[in-house]
């Protein structure tokens, strides 16, 4: 590979310019290989496809396909110029020059951002809760009736709605004179009457009593706590014509019950030693997580961290990319922006987030050079085959995914907040 010419100028604290320099011979190899591409999909009158001399197709499309090439290489060409020079790029260059020299050489300046490097401080002594929580009795019989309750038999009945009863029922929504606002209206609606989720016991109170096939206008208020906060609190009004009424019928909590919730469960109380351990596992989640923020949270008000403008925009970038890969329908294929629509701008909230997230990256990466941590083959395959248990995946597959690197890391990310907590001052809370 022909060497590149690369200088680098610091035109900021965590900013720098890459002056490079591409040979001709480089821009020479590329331009051939595109022209024997063109040779072999390209027709011309008077020539069999793939017989067009290079010669003819240099100088009638010569000028277009080196634009290509160059449009092409340059990402490649940028890769490698930091990589030579050693800089890590923190989102994507910026070209700000661009010149071709008469001997076919190419010279472009790229403008970077690299990552800020954080010396830790005060990672000793940080102060931390741990919450401690043993479950209850209670607990494990509210989980037990959920299971009870998701199990629960249906069958339609001859008789007005009553509570814990389910109603089918076709909605109807109307303005405030009665009227039916068109193109509102939701068919074959499923309600569980009582349920505590529900998002009006106004709603659901005013349909006691209904029989199928019965219509009942309702004006009623959704819950203040409701998690849709367009809806939560407003008033609603709408005709309500009732399909069906069912009736459910809640099993037995006995031995048989656990066996239908699962095979690997012999009798009821194997089943609530399960959901005990799940709680506890859940729990220790928690408690784990708010020791972690804690910790987090010292580092932060211990340690100033500087980040560009366009450090923070190009992870806002790239999230909103990501994003647009996962929605359904993508393609998961990078394709220019349509012209007609803008992106929308990130909110303040948005780039508040995506602050903390980046100054929280550069400090756990200061606390790996700080905090000498080191994961052993043997640990790393101890951790492997406990992962793979968890996301029920083969041992042999995750080891050749693409996550197992990130894991490694994960890995040594709780290595490094292990050291954080043994020299941290935590204080146990009961919840």
């Amino acid at each position: 590979m022909t060497t590149l010419e690369t200088t680098v100028k610091e035109t900021g604290r965590w900013a720098r310019d890459l002056d490079v320099e591409v040979p001709p011979e480089r821009i020479d190899r590329e331009m051939q290989s595109a022209l024997r591409g063109y040779q072999k999909r390209l027709e011309i009158p008077g020539f069999r496809k793939g017989k067009v001399p290079l010669r003819l197709i240099q100088q009638r499309f010569g000028p277009s396909i080196r634009s290509g090439v160059i449009e092409d290489l340059l990402p490649e060409l940028m890769r490698e110029a930091a990589q030579q020079t050693g800089l890590m790029p923190a989102g994507t260059p910026r070209i700000t020059r661009l010149d071709e020299s008469e001997a076919g050489g190419l010279s472009f300046t790229a403008s970077i951002d690299i990552w800020p490097e954080v010396d830790v401080q005060g990672h000793e002594g940080l102060k931390a809760t741990r919450l401690t929580h043993g479950v209850s009795d209670e607990e494990v019989d509210e989980q037990l009736q959920q299971l009870q309750r998701q199990h629960a038999s249906e069958r339609s009945v001859e008789r007005g709605l009553a509570r814990g009863d389910v109603l089918i029922a076709d909605l109807q929504r109307l303005d405030e004179g009665g009227v039916p606002i068109i193109g509102d209206r939701y068919e074959e609606r499923y309600f569980l009457i009582g349920d505590d989720s529900a998002p009006s016991p106004e709603f659901e109170e005013a349909l006691l009593g209904i029989e199928a096939g019965a219509e009942r206008k309702v004006r009623f208020q959704y819950r203040e706590d409701l998690p849709n906060e367009d809806l939560a609190g407003t008033r609603a009004h709408f005709a309500v014509t009732a399909r069906e009424i069912r009736e459910r019928t809640l099993p037995e909590l006995d031995d048989e019950f656990a066996s239908e919730v699962g095979d690997r469960f012999e009798g009821l109380e194997q089943l609530r030693d399960h959901l005990r351990s799940q709680l506890d596992e859940r729990w220790s989640y928690l408690a784990r997580q708010k020791l972690r923020s804690d910790l987090l949270e010292g580092l932060h008000r211990a340690n100033e961290v500087e980040l560009s403008d366009s450090l923070v925009d190009n992870y806002l970038e790239s999230m909103r990319r990501e994003r647009e890969r996962q929605e359904p329908g993508h393609d998961h294929q990078d394709h220019p922006q349509d012209p007609g629509h803008e992106p929308e701008e990130p909110t303040a909230e948005e780039r508040e987030d995506a602050v903390k997230r980046l100054k929280t990256y550069l400090i756990m990466e200061g606390l790996r050079k700080k905090v000498s941590v080191e994961v052993t083959d043997e640990e790393f395959e101890g951790y492997l085959a406990d992962r793979s248990r968890q996301l029920n995946l083969q041992l042999d597959k995750l080891k050749r995914s693409p996550r197992a690197a990130d894991l490694r890391r994960d890995l040594e990310e709780d290595k490094i907040f292990a050291y954080l907590e043994e020299h941290a001052i935590v204080e146990e809370r009961a919840v």
